[in-house]
Parts: C-alpha cells; structure tokens; sequence
C-alpha cells in the first residue's frame, strides 16, 4: 500500500504577544474532507500552520507536500505568498491551491504575477477544496466543470470556471472542527499559546455595502444556518477549552431570533463554567428591539465588547453611493437612545472619505452623531480599500474619482513585526471628486483629536460641557487644535500630539502604516488616537493644565462668554475622571463649587440639574495602576475601550 499524499494547510493568523486565532477556516476544509472516505484514504493532513512568523520555519515544515493550501486575508496575503513560493521552490511537485477575501475573483494578473500559483477558489473552499483534492488524488491537473475554481492549465494558460455552485442552506453539511477535535492537540503541542476563537452561526449578508467583501465579494448574500445544536456545543467547547475571546463572525448579528436563543447559552455557558470572558459581534443594521435584549442581556452579565451601531456616514448622498440607503439611520438613532437608558456601552463607526464625502458633511455628521447623545465610543476609519468589493472596481473608482494608496499594513493591537517577518500590504482611500488629498490629511487629523478627547474620554466631560453649556459644537474644539499653530514653550504636551497626528498623515501619504508603536507599552502597534493618550496619561498634570489654558484661548478666540472658575472646574472634574499611572492626585473625595459632579452624572437623564454655584462632591476610586504603563496601556486601551471602562469609578 502507497504512503498517504500530504496536504499542508497555511492559514496565518496576527499575534498579539502569544495570543492567536484558532484556524478556523484550515479546520472547516479539513473536516469537511474527512468526509469524503476516498480523501481519507488517499491523504495525510498534516499539522495547521496557524500563526505569522518568518517564512523560512514555516517552509521548513513542509516536508514532501502534495499539496499547499493556503488562506489569503489581508494581514497574511505577502507571506502566504512568499511562504508558497519558497515551497513551490523546493518542491516544484507540490500543488499550490489559494483561497480567501484577498484571493482576485477576476484572477489573471494574480497568476500573472505569481507563477508558483496553480490553483485559485473564490468565495466558499469546503467543496470546491475536496473536489481539488479528488481530482488530483486521481492524476488529474484540469478543474473544469468545478465552480469557484481557476487553474493553470499545463500550456500555461489560466483556465476559470465562471460557474456558481449550488446553494447548500445546511451549514451542518461542514462539520465543525472543534466538534471532530480537530484543534484539541493544538492546545497540547503549543503551550506556550493563549487562543482566542470564531464562531460562525450563519453566512449571508442581504446588504449591499460597496466598501465591504460580506454582500458582493462574499458571493453569499442568502442566509444559510448552523443548526442550534452544533452552535450551542461550540460554545461547550470553547468554554471546556477555556477560550477568553470568543468573536462572532455573522454578519448582521441579532438580526434573527434564534440569536437571543445563542447570546442566552453564550450567557448560560460563562455562569456554569466560568467561560468565554468577552464575546464580540457585528450587530445588525436595521433590527432593534432584538439588539436591545441580546446588548443588555450580555452587558449583564459582563460579555459584550460594546454594541455596534454603524452609520459610516450620515449623508444621504453618500449613504446612496455606498449603497446603504436601505440601512434606516433613525433606527440607529434609536437604538443609541436606547443603549444610553439601559447603560450598555454603544460604539458607532463613520469611515472617512466615502464617495461623495466632503470636509464640511464629514464635520456634519461627526457633530449629527455626538448631539443624538453618544454616550461610550465613536470611531473613525480610515478607508480600507478591499479587493472584491464594488469600492475596488475601476468603473466604480472612476465614477467617483477615488484615489487609493498602498501603505504597510500594521496591525493594530498586533505585536510589532520581526524584522525578519515579511511585509504586508493594505490599499487606503486618500481622495475622491469631494475631497482632495489635503482635506482628507486634514479631516484625518482632526478625526484623531476627536476619537482622543471624546472617544478615550480625555476631554469627554470638556465637550459634553462646551456642547450643552456654551452651545459650542462638538467638533469646534478638536478642529480647532488640529489646525492650531502651537507655541512648544507654552504648551509642548498638546504641541507634541498634533505634530503627531499632521506627521503621521505625511507617514500615510509615504507609504507607512495605520498602527503606531509607542515605546514601552507592551510591544504591540496603537491607533495614532490612541498613541496620544498614552502621551497625556504618562504626564496628567501638565496634559489638563496645557487643555485649560487651550480652552480657555479657544473661547475668547470665538467671542464666546464664560465663567473662568467654571472652566476651571470642568478641567479639574476631566482630570478626576481619566486613568492614569498614579492614583494619588485622584483617590478620595473631592469637593466643587458647582454642582459638576451631579450634572455630569446625569448628564445624559431627562432631568438632568440647571448646573449652577450649589456645590457638590465627587468620590474616586481609580484602579492603581503603580506607574506599570503596558498594564494601564492593556487594560484601558485594548480591553476596555469598547466596554466603557475607560473612565475611573466615580460616585457623588
């Protein structure tokens, strides 16, 4: 009897320090082959390469292959390409097979360039992969009559089949590699690793948002399910296997009801056996009531990451061109109100630079979001320009006059890369027809002051203030620093940081990354917001006492009236508020001339006080971080900025 054909599978996930993502998709391939009894007889699957490092072990541990499959995404694309080359170098016989979201679905220039390459898959692997399998286990080299494939034919010509499979609704039909213990060895052989883990309930996406690969690149806009039980004994499993994090990938989670039926076993689940600690999803986008119970039912029981409502944008125009006019805003305006009342943390997203996006609508709709009463996060993205999507096709990019740039693709809350790591690509969006490339430097720019001050909290109670005190607009101080020329001898921390934000555009625009790396916090890369905070958290009183006098410059600046001890106490309340290295200057209680600390604690209440000279006091009782930066960078940052614990535990 002739020795198994090996088949190696390449999925390499970002590491985060010594956490990573099980290898969700090489499992779902190799069950689904394992059904197959001809596979099972003709191939040994060999260990899952799971993780980015250098490429020169990761060849090393192919030994003899038959095959290589590799799973492209955008933090992997650049190494899994040089990973197969290598490979294809010293084993010219090895069939190389390429799939995943960076993998082009019109995929000439693809082989074009990548001559090692012989055969790619688009959208869906587990039957198109098994049917590869088969063929070549029966010395065959041609896939025709196998959708989703493209091949390189023996002349050299690139062969692809145009034709769609047919639509399997049972998700059941790809068994669950956690289920066949698929990945329970990996917990034996790589100790020295923390996993995190996906769960998939359903695949589809009715929308048809031109910037995301779910609607159109995804080639699955119909719903299709994993039956309750396989879901239910996932989360058994990941919880028996003590996975931490567990991130949903569904597109529009709470959408369907059977999702309060898995947010109640995710909850049932960590009561009985102590895990997953957090869950994280991406909601949908015009369902409420649904939401509402899985946000606050999760939020009870400590699980959610934060509830996302994603606008993008709050322009008609744009929402039409992005194809998301279908997607009601008042229901997100809604939901928001709603969240606020039940104290669940929201975090709503807007990406910068949509087609039709200008200077002014981006300020718009930035103040649109924070007037309705945000009460936790709003992030602002830049533009990813993914393949397969409507926002990548030329005529698209024509209509609009898009502009993309390629720059190093960083990952953000990622470790910083090895120096003998391969490289990694992203394309951004830096202009359209709407918004030439300084505005979009200055938008940017002004977009890390408002994610800085408003988002991480550090002028959060100071805008609330100017907002509702003043009737200054959210956005007026944030662009009023970002445009500001600073004098460095008056106040060089806050000169420091827009130095920052303005180099890093210029970093952007010469082909840097989105993630920054700041020195001594852990050795994994920040948003540029995020690098700031780290700035002001490291020296909070010469951080509050520059804001003081910068707001104070500010509202003489614009003629407007106020009340200088009041300011005072505002600045001197923000200071109380915000996590820093040492608790000394905050622990205790603390006494006002103004009734702030009330005001601000019912800041968002129907009956919110007048806010007046009647006094008030307000108790702290911050974490004491010991001047440890990488923890007050871990525990702020990257746990709790999407769960609102990025202020200190107050009480008046």
């Amino acid at each position: 009897m002739s020795a198994k054909r090996r088949v190696y599978f390449n999925e390499f996930n970002l590491l985060m320090g010594n956490t990573t993502y099980l290898p969700l998709v090489s499992g779902l391939l190799k069950a689904y082959a394992l059904t197959r009894p001809a596979l099972a007889d003709a191939y040994e699957f060999m260990p899952f390469n799971f993780h980015i490092e250098a490429p020169g072990p990761i060849v090393d541990r192919h030994d003899a292959p038959f095959v290589a499959a590799f799973s492209l995404s955008l933090w992997n694309e650049q190494l899994s390409l040089e990973v197969a080359r290598r490979v294809k170098e010293r084993f010219p016989a090895c069939t190389i097979v390429m799939g995943g979201a960076q993998v082009p679905h019109r995929p000439e220039a693809f082989f074009a360039a990548n001559p090692f390459l012989d055969i790619a898959v688009r959208g869906e692997g587990e039957e198109a992969f098994s049917d590869i399998l088969e063929r070549l286990a029966e010395g065959r080299r041609d896939m025709d009559g196998l959708g989703g494939t493209a091949w390189r034919a023996p002349d050299g010509e690139i062969r692809i089949d145009h034709s769609e499979r047919p639509f399997q609704r049972d998700l059941d039909s790809y068994p669950s590699p956690y289920l066949t213990g698929l990945f329970d060895d990996l917990f034996v052989t790589h100790p020295d690793k923390n996993f995190q883990a996906i769960i998939e309930t359903n695949r589809g996406c009715p929308f048809h948002c031109t910037f995301c690969y779910w609607g159109k690149g995804g080639l699955s806009r119909k719903y299709r399910y994993t039956s309750l039980e396989r879901t239910f004994g996932e989360i058994e499993w990941m919880a028996r296997h003590r996975i931490r994090y567990l991130f949903n990938a569904d597109s529009n989670f709470g959408m369907h009801r059977r999702d309060i039926e898995i947010a109640q076993k995710i909850v049932e689940t960590k009561q009985a056996m102590g895990f997953p600690e957090a869950f994280r999803s991406c909601y949908g986008k015009n369902t409420d009531e649904k939401i509402l119970e899985i946000g606050r039912l999760l939020h009870r029981h400590g699980l959610e990451k934060g509830i996302t409502i994603s606008y993008q944008s709050i322009s008609p125009e744009v929402q039409k061109n992005i194809k998301r006019d279908n997607i009601k805003l008042s229901v997100a305006e809604g939901l928001q109100r709603a969240f606020n009342e039940a104290g669940v943390p929201v975090y709503t997203e807007l990406i910068l630079a949509l087609p039709g996006e200008t200077a002014d609508s981006w300020v718009k709709g930035i103040d649109t979001v924070l007037e309705a009463g945000l009460k936790n996060q709003l992030y602002l993205y830049i533009c990813q320009v993914l393949p397969n999507t409507e926002l990548a096709d030329p005529d698209y990019m024509a209509q609009f006059g898009i502009r993309t740039h390629r720059v190093k693709a960083l990952p953000v809350h990622g470790s910083v890369t090895d120096p003998d790591w391969v490289t990694e690509y992203e394309d951004i969006l830096i202009a359209t027809d709407t918004l030439s490339v300084e505005e979009w430097r200055r938008m940017l720019a002004f977009s890390w002051a408002v994610m800085l001050l408003f988002s991480l909290k550090a002028g959060f109670f100071v805008m609330t203030w100017l907002s509702a005190r003043l009737g200054v607009p959210y956005s007026a101080f944030p662009l009023w620093l970002a445009d500001r020329r600073y004098d460095a001898g008056r106040t060089p921390l806050f000169a420091d940081i827009v130095a920052g934000f303005w180099a890093k555009t210029d970093d952007l625009l010469a082909g840097g990354g989105r993630g920054t790396e700041v020195e001594g916090t852990g050795g994994i890369y920040w948003e540029e917001e995020e690098a700031a905070w780290l700035k002001l958290a490291k020296d909070p009183a010469r951080a509050f006492a520059e804001m003081g006098d910068l707001l104070a410059e500010f509202l003489a600046g614009r003629g407007v009236d106020f009340d200088a001890e009041e300011l005072a106490e505002v600045v001197r309340y923000q200071s109380l508020a915000v996590p820093t290295l040492n608790i000394a200057a905050a622990a205790g209680a603390h006494d006002f001339v103004f009734n702030l600390p009330q005001w601000f604690e019912r800041f968002f209440d129907a009956d919110r006080p007048d806010l007046t000279r009647g006094g008030g006091r307000l108790r702290v009782d911050p974490v004491d971080y010991a001047g440890d930066l990488p923890r007050l960078a871990r525990e702020v940052l990257l746990w709790g900025r999407k769960s609102g614990r990025l202020l200190n535990q107050t009480g008046t």
